[in-house]
């Protein structure tokens, strides 16, 4: 005996079945991981998953001594522990280690001045200075963001 499916239950099942296989094609990472920079509390940039293996630059000027840059790490939406921001020269040379307290707030900023950074800078000489994230989780550090100091 054969059995009848009704135009009705047929109407239901196509679209049922489009919507699974698109949503099927897009790739689900649950969490994230990510980064976003900050310049007297104005968004410069953020950078999330794939994303962040490009490195981006950021602009600075003795103009702006007293300007403050904040960096906010997001490790699968958690703070990291045991942070650090690193300045590095073109070399990789350390130049520069601030370690942050362990945080439970929601706000995972760790912040430095520019004029902290301008010091850095050798002297008669323009280069890139490359900021580093470090943590628990992640030891071998990161690279986030170049900073180029514009005269």
């Amino acid at each position: 005996m054969k059995k009848y499916v009704s135009p009705f239950k047929l109407a239901l099942l196509l679209p049922a079945a489009a919507l699974l296989f698109i949503l099927s094609s897009f790739s689900f990472k649950p969490g994230g991981e990510g980064f976003e920079v900050f310049q007297n509390n104005k968004l410069m940039f953020q950078q999330f998953g794939n994303n962040m293996q490009n490195i981006k630059s950021l602009q600075l000027n003795a103009a702006g001594i007293k300007d403050q840059i904040t960096i906010k790490y997001y490790h699968c939406g958690r703070i990291g522990k045991n942070r650090h921001l690193i300045i590095r020269g073109t070399d990789n040379k350390e130049l520069k280690n601030w370690q942050f307290a362990n945080s439970s707030e929601k706000d995972p900023g760790m912040s430095f001045r520019v004029g902290d950074v301008l010091s850095l800078q050798p002297k008669g000489k323009r280069s890139a200075l490359n900021v580093y994230y470090s943590s628990t989780e992640i030891p071998e550090g990161r690279l986030l963001v170049s900073l180029v100091v514009n005269s």
